[in-house]
């Protein structure tokens, strides 16, 4: 037997650790160990796994961030992932690696695969693959060593199993739901989050966020007549993405299965940061728009020997996979043996992870949605169209209403045309759309702001303990196919020491009742005049309550206050 490596090091980002003020997820590492475990053992291999002292390895991970003279923290972190680890071989429990070492690691950062490939070692680094809408998971992986690279190829995923399982996908979402998110007379763009720290989000060293592609983002958006925003599942908060229903009037929120929304006939195009949901909008027909350039995928910031991605299945921990990668001779030892063992378990990397990341066998398609009659009250509950007018952020009916769950509440509600030129022969003077929504507060201290447009409607109104009515009015515009009101919801009392005593509720309301009517002629209308319900966010007031949902409101707020 004949042989390429002498050891092997399983790794992963140990930069991302508590040293930097993050969470450190061993998970990844433990299950490469594991499932290559039989192989290399089998290969007479030895394998050490490199891990920072949080966890009981041998990394200083706070020594190496002070000899590249970068601070402790998530931004030091995302600096250390581009740095050059090279000088610090061998210093403060880093790995030398070198000739005749294998490092198996789960998602490298380029630093990390510079610094292995600089030494002179081989790396195979792995990943789920982007595309996880298939019937089981694949992996991804790529390497700086041409012998595991032709491997790799060998087992590589045929492309067509993807555009299979997509169109099987949208078969099924055409059959079990609406064929247009909202409205089909709508042309949507969507915006998919992300996790807050992620190694996909780092440009030039640098965490990006929303904030930070408003303008390319508001620009896609001018093209459509809804931007949808569509957090991440696994990301409860939202003050990242609030800079863009700040900045975009036409922004509405979702929380509609990913790949529903991908399937959706008046779906324009995808955008996010670097979601992998824009390498999977590809098999749906979508365009996809990344707005940032991620450091882990430019070229120019990665060894120039490192190969693309390949997909993968599962026998990639395989004994003739890893027999071939690490040079054992076919007709040597057990290596005519090999080929003969029979197809690895096609569920193995599911029952691994124990996620599809959106791809669920019981989600149905989109909601249908009913349009609006004029003059008719809605009352939120089961079986009442209404019901299909939440779009984000509402937990069900709670007895009275609508209950809101989280920060963020978005109601979307198709609208019937609403131009003079609709309009009866007897209706053919100055009018206007009156609407009214009814909710109550679960607290007195629940503060609840509605937005419309991208400016804060004002015009609350006191009904009873606890209950409030908004009322507005808006122009009847041709173009205006639906209406989109943004609900922010805070406690007013958190922060100020109030809640203390006892074990608060969480902020909430209950919607209990939309109205939306014409009013015509010139007389004394209910609603505030419109120039006093254009109120921007930037030019509000700070309010305590809103500080922690919108920090970026509360800045340009103080901003405002400080210049004058």
């Amino acid at each position: 037997m004949t042989r390429r490596f002498h050891n092997v090091v399983f790794a992963d980002d140990f930069f991302r650790s508590p040293a930097n003020g993050l969470q450190y997820h061993v998970a990844n590492r433990r299950f490469l160990r594991g499932f290559f475990d039989s192989a290399l053992g089998r290969l007479g291999l030895p394998a050490s796994e490199a891990a920072p002292l949080s966890e009981g390895g041998r990394i200083d991970v706070a020594r190496l961030m002070d000899r590249l003279d970068l601070p402790p923290t998530p931004a030091g972190w995302a600096r250390a992932c581009i740095a050059d680890l090279s000088p610090l071989a061998g210093r403060d429990g880093m790995p030398a690696f070198g000739p005749g070492c294998l490092v198996i690691g789960w998602g490298l950062t380029p630093a990390q695969q510079h610094c292995i490939d600089r030494s002179g070692a081989s790396y195979l680094d792995i990943e789920i693959d982007p595309r996880r809408f298939t019937e089981h998971l694949h992996f991804c992986a790529r390497t700086n060593d041409p012998a595991i690279e032709a491997a790799l190829l060998a087992r590589r995923v045929d492309e067509e199993l993807f555009w299979n399982h997509a169109s099987a996908l949208k078969g099924r979402f055409a059959r079990h739901g609406a064929a247009s998110l909202f409205d089909p007379r709508l042309r949507v763009g969507l915006f998919f989050g992300q996790s807050l720290v992620d190694l996909s989000l780092i440009s030039g060293g640098r965490t990006m966020h929303p904030a930070s592609v408003i303008a390319p983002l508001r620009e896609l958006a001018q093209g459509v007549d809804l931007l949808v925003v569509k957090p991440h599942p696994y990301e409860s908060a939202l003050h990242d993405l609030a800079p863009i229903a700040r900045a975009i009037p036409n922004v509405a929120w979702t929380s509609e299965n990913s790949y529903a929304l991908l399937s959706a006939a008046n779906v324009h195009f995808a955008a996010s940061l670097s979601s992998s949901v824009l390498t999977e909008a590809r098999y749906f027909r979508k365009p996809a728009h990344a707005l940032i350039r991620a450091d882990r995928n430019a070229p120019e910031q990665l060894p120039k020997t490192c190969s693309g991605w390949i997909p993968v299945g599962a026998e990639l921990g395989s004994m003739d996979f890893m027999a071939e990668a690490c040079g054992l001779d076919d007709g040597q030892g057990s290596g005519g043996a090999v080929r003969s063992f029979p197809a690895w378990p096609t569920t193995a990397i599911d029952r691994a992870f124990l996620t599809r990341w959106g791809l669920d066998d019981q989600t149905r398609g989109l909601a249908e949605m009913a349009e609006l009659q004029l003059e008719r009250p809605y009352l939120f509950h089961p079986g009442s169209p209404a019901m299909s007018w939440l779009s984000h952020g509402w937990a069900g009916f709670d007895g009275e209403g609508a209950r809101s769950e989280g920060e963020l509440a978005c109601l979307v509600v198709p609208l019937p045309a609403l131009s003079s030129r609709s309009l009866p022969l007897s209706q053919m003077q100055p009018h206007r759309v009156e609407v009214r929504i009814d909710y109550r507060s679960n607290a007195k201290a629940t503060s609840v702001h509605a937005m419309l447009d991208g400016a804060v409607l004002p015009g609350q109104r006191v009904t009873g303990s606890r209950r409030r009515s908004l009322v507005f009015e808006m122009e009847p515009a041709a173009g205006r196919k639906c209406l989109v009101i943004q609900f922010v919801v805070a406690d007013t009392a958190r922060g100020l020491g109030l809640g203390l005593r006892r074990k608060a509720a969480r902020p909430g309301f209950t919607l209990r009742k939309l109205h939306v009517s014409l009013r015509m002629g010139r007389g004394l209308i209910s609603a505030p005049p419109k120039a006093a319900a254009a109120a921007k966010w930037s030019e509000m007031s700070p309010v305590r309550a809103m500080a922690r949902v919108f920090r970026a409101v509360v800045d340009s707020a103080r901003g405002s206050a400080g210049s004058h």
